[in-house]
C-alpha cells in the first residue's frame, strides 16, 4: 500500500507544485511567444474564449458518473490553428479562469495554468507534426488532413497527457496516490472519447477558415456534442429511476422475509460475476444480475400465514410476469422463468437461468446450514448436473478463488 505523504509534506510539497505549475505556465507562453508571436486575430480570440467559456453550462459528466464530456476541449484544440499556440493558451486560462464551479482560490491558479498549459503544449505537438497555421491558403482534401487533421489529432494527444500529468502530479502529493496509477486511471477514463475532440475540433477549423463560417462554426461543431450530452443524461436519469425501481422492489421482498436481508444483492453480485466468468455477452450478464435480484419478487404477492401453502415454481413465475411487460426487464423476466423450471436435480435450460439458479443455492446454502463457502460448493457439486451446470460450478468456484486472493493482505508496498 502506499505511504500517506506526511502532512508538512502536503503543506508545502502541494503549493510549491501549483506555484511550478504557474512558471510553466508562463514560461510557456515566453517560449511561444517569441516562436509564433501574438495571435493576429484578435476578435476570433475573443470569441473563442467566450464561447470556452460558455462550454461549462453543458454538463461534463452523465448521471452515472461514468461517461464524460468535456466540449471545452473542442474550443481549445481548434483554436490551436486559428489563433496559434499563445491563443489556445489564452482560451484555456480564460475558461479555467471563469468556471462557475466554487472552488479556492489556489485551485483555480492551478486549474489555470494546467489549462493554458495543456493547450500550448498541444499547440507546439501541432507544429511539430507539420501543422499549418494558414489554414485557409490550403486546398484540397489530402493538404488540409496532412497539415490540418493529423496534426490536430497529434495535439489531442499531447493536450490530454500534459493535463494528466499535472494532475496526477498534484493528486499525488495532495492525496498520496501513486502517479502510475492516477495517470493510467484518467487516460483509461478518457480513451477514444478524447481522439473523437479533435476529430470535431478539424471540422470546427474547416467549417471557420476554407468555410469562412467564422464563429458559427464553433456552434455547428459543438450542436452534436451538446445533443449527445443531453441524450446521456437523459439516460442516466432514466437509468437512476430504474435503479430506485429496484431498489424498492428488493425492499419489499426483505420487509416480508427479513431473513432474507442482502440475500438478493448477494445472489445479483454473485450471479453477475459467473456470468462474466463465462463470458456471457454484457446484456446477458445485466439480465443475470437482475433476475438474481429479483428472483424472489414473486413472494411478495403472497397472503401473509399462506407462504406454506405457496410452491416455489409458482412464487418465481409470478414474479416474472410481474416483470414481462417492461421493456427494460423483460429479458431478466425471461431468465427468472427458465429458473422456474429448474430444480435441484434438473439444471435450469439456458446458461443464464442456471448461474441464477447455482447462485441463489449457494447463498441460500451459507444462509441455512450455516457452512462455509467451500462445503456450499461442494454440496452443489454432489447434485446431478449437466455440461452447463458443470461450467457454472466451475465458474463458481473460479469467482471464490478471486474473491478470497483480493480479501487476502498483500506485501507492504511504499511508493
Amino acid at each position: 500500500m502506499p505511504e500517506s505523504p506526511t502532512p508538512l509534506f502536503v503543506r508545502y510539497g502541494t503549493p510549491t507544485y501549483i506555484g511550478v505549475t504557474v512558471l510553466l505556465a508562463g514560461g510557456l507562453a515566453v517560449g511561444c511567444h517569441q516562436r509564433y508571436g501574438w495571435p493576429s486575430d484578435w476578435p476570433a480570440l475573443g470569441l473563442l474564449a467566450f464561447i470556452g467559456a460558455l462550454t461549462w453550462w453543458l454538463p461534463s459528466t452523465s448521471s452515472d458518473g461514468l461517461s464524460h464530456f468535456t466540449a471545452d476541449n473542442v474550443v481549445v484544440l481548434a483554436a490551436i490553428p486559428i489563433v496559434g499556440p499563445v491563443g489556445a493558451g489564452v482560451v484555456g486560462l480564460v475558461m479555467a479562469a471563469l468556471t462557475r464551479r466554487r472552488i479556492p482560490a489556489y485551485r483555480r491558479a492551478f486549474n489555470m495554468a494546467m489549462a493554458s498549459s495543456s493547450a500550448m503544449v498541444g499547440g507546439l505537438a501541432y507544429d511539430l507534426a507539420g501543422g499549418s497555421f494558414t489554414v485557409a491558403e490550403l486546398h484540397g482534401a489530402v493538404p488540409l488532413i496532412l497539415h490540418v487533421g493529423l496534426p490536430i489529432v497529434v495535439a489531442d494527444a499531447a493536450n490530454l497527457l500534459a493535463n494528466a500529468v499535472l494532475v496526477a502530479g498534484v493528486i499525488r502529493l495532495s492525496a498520496g496516490v501513486p502517479l502510475r496509477l492516477q495517470l493510467a486511471d484518467m487516460l483509461q477514463s478518457s480513451g477514444l472519447t478524447q481522439f473523437a475532440y479533435g476529430i470535431v475540433a478539424f471540422v470546427v477549423v474547416i467549417m471557420w477558415l476554407p468555410g469562412d463560417l467564422g464563429p458559427v462554426a464553433v456552434l455547428i461543431g459543438l450542436a452534436p456534442l451538446a445533443g449527445a450530452r443531453w441524450a446521456l443524461l437523459q439516460y442516466g436519469e432514466e437509468r437512476e429511476a430504474r435503479e430506485r425501481a429496484l431498489g424498492a422492489l428488493v425492499a419489499a421482498i426483505e420487509t416480508r422475509a427479513p431473513e432474507l436481508e442482502g440475500h438478493s444483492a448477494r445472489v445479483s453480485s454473485m450471479a453477475g460475476v459467473m456470468a462474466q466468468e463465462l463470458g456471457l455477452r454484457p446484456k446477458e450478464v445485466a439480465d443475470v444480475r437482475t433476475a438474481g435480484l429479483l428472483h424472489d419478487l414473486g413472494t411478495v404477492v403472497v397472503a401473509p400465514g399462506q407462504e406454506g401453502l405457496d410452491h416455489q415454481r409458482s412464487a418465481v413465475l409470478r414474479g416474472a410476469a410481474m416483470l414481462q411487460d417492461l421493456p427494460f426487464l423483460a429479458g431478466a423476466s425471461a431468465v427468472m422463468e427458465q429458473v422456474a423450471y429448474a430444480a435441484p436435480d434438473v439444471p435450469a435450460s439456458t446458461l443464464s437461468a442456471e448461474v441464477v439458479r447455482v447462485a441463489d443455492d449457494f447463498d441460500l446454502l451459507l444462509l441455512g446450514e450455516d457452512i462455509g463457502p467451500s462445503e456450499a460448493l461442494e454440496r452443489l457439486r454432489q447434485r446431478p448436473s449437466s455440461v452447463d451446470g458443470e461450467r457454472v460450478l466451475a465458474a463458481l468456484g473460479r469467482a471464490l478463488r478471486a474473491r478470497d486472493e483480493a480479501a487476502a493482505p498483500g506485501p507492504m508496498v511504499t511508493t
